[in-house]
């Protein structure tokens, strides 16, 4: 007998419908949503971290955009509006999958939207879907002797600190994002917006040997973020908590300008090492953060990546830009155990060619955004 379908997939990264959002699937994904919630059993449908780009998304101000690294509730849920409008299609589909009654939506956080530990902005998803006792926001999801988590919390740049979620600002909460989410809002959205495209192909390095000047602005923008951490933060903090100074972590920023490793490191060794103990207790391990796909299945313990749903290029020696392909995980819990498997999401798409691409990647961004009739402004 079949008790649980649990469906997971991550890394979806709804932006605000500008140059730094690089989600276009919507149609895909809202017809795969559509699907399950046809299903005649209980589906448990796990939105494993980096559901919404709140990092690169803008705040929106009196007509215009910014980047603040000065994250309040208010904020927050200006940033969720633009994705609503943006992406409406998906959480009109989230809508009908939660109304069915028998199934249930995890949201579990991840770097790209700690904005979701306000409870106000949990409050307005769950008002968007008209639902709430079925939509849950979670650290992690642990079910069944499943276990899902997005994995930032194993990737020392990233990780967040749940027991001190906000800072202090001129008596209002802000969110304590990471050092380097930080410097991702300061130093490096004008140069995502500049070269929209490219932080979309993968990996990096095969990127830099064809682009090697797009390297030499990051190098500069990393090396300038490092020096005003050393030299102005520790200044600066006493009277704004943002300007923290990570002892920790500037041994291993320096490290990835030394090499320009600007891939984000993988995080499974990490987890397995942090859970030793207690890694027997589970049958299946999903986690996200990680843009691969992975999977290991070792003495009855099964790990997986599922990779990600935001738009990505595998590039080739020769220049050739290959989209990546779209996957979930699908687990059937039963009286006879657990069945699972990597499903892959049909998309038809084109390969390109990245000398075209850089001469014109807002043309290019709009051709992509069509193949997937996803309506977008690129102007």
């Amino acid at each position: 007998m079949l008790h649980k379908e649990i469906i997971v997939l991550g890394d979806i990264e709804m932006g605000g419908g500008t140059l730094t959002d690089d989600f276009i699937s919507d149609k895909a994904l809202s017809e795969l949503i559509l699907e399950l919630k046809e299903r005649p059993h209980p589906v448990d449908l796990i939105l494993n971290g980096d559901t919404f780009d709140f990092l690169k998304c803008p705040y929106p101000r009196n007509g215009k955009y910014f980047y603040t690294r000065h994250i309040t509730k208010e904020v927050s849920l200006a940033k969720l509006e633009l994705v609503y409008n943006a992406h409406r299609q998906v959480f009109e589909s989230l809508k009908s999958f939660v109304h069915s009654g028998r199934h249930g939506l995890y949201f579990t956080f991840g770097n790209h939207d700690m904005d979701l530990v306000y409870p106000e902005v949990q409050e307005r998803i769950k008002e968007i879907l008209s639902a709430q006792h079925n939509v849950h926001f979670v650290v992690k999801y642990h079910n069944h002797n499943v276990y899902v988590e997005h994995g930032m919390q194993y990737d020392a740049l990233n990780k967040f600190s749940f027991k001190r979620k906000y800072l202090s600002h001129h008596n209002k909460n802000i969110l304590n994002l990471s050092w380097i989410s930080f410097g991702i809002i300061t130093q490096f959205l004008k140069l995502k917006e500049e070269h929209p495209f490219l932080e979309r192909i993968h990996t990096h390095k095969v990127l830099f040997t064809h682009h090697p000047y797009i390297l030499k602005k990051i190098t500069f923008r990393a090396a300038k973020y490092l020096l005003k951490t050393i030299i102005y933060y520790p200044l600066r903090y006493f009277t704004d908590q943002t300007y923290n100074f990570p002892y920790g972590i500037l041994r291993e920023f320096y490290r990835r300008v030394k090499l320009s490793h600007w891939d984000v490191d993988k995080i499974i060794r990490v987890f397995k090492r942090n859970k030793r103990k207690t890694l027997h207790h589970n049958k299946i391990y999903v986690l996200g953060h990680v843009h691969e796909t992975y999977i290991e299945n070792k003495k009855n313990i099964v790990l997986i990546h599922p990779n990600t749903w935001r738009d990505e290029y595998d590039m080739e020696p020769s220049g050739k830009l290959v989209p990546r392909g779209k996957h979930y995980v699908q687990i059937l819990v039963s009286d006879l155990g657990h069945d699972f498997q990597l499903v892959d999401y049909p998309i038809k798409r084109s390969i390109l060619d990245f000398d075209k691409v850089v001469k014109n990647e807002r043309k290019y961004l709009q051709q992509v955004a069509e193949e997937e009739e996803y309506l977008i402004k690129v102007a």
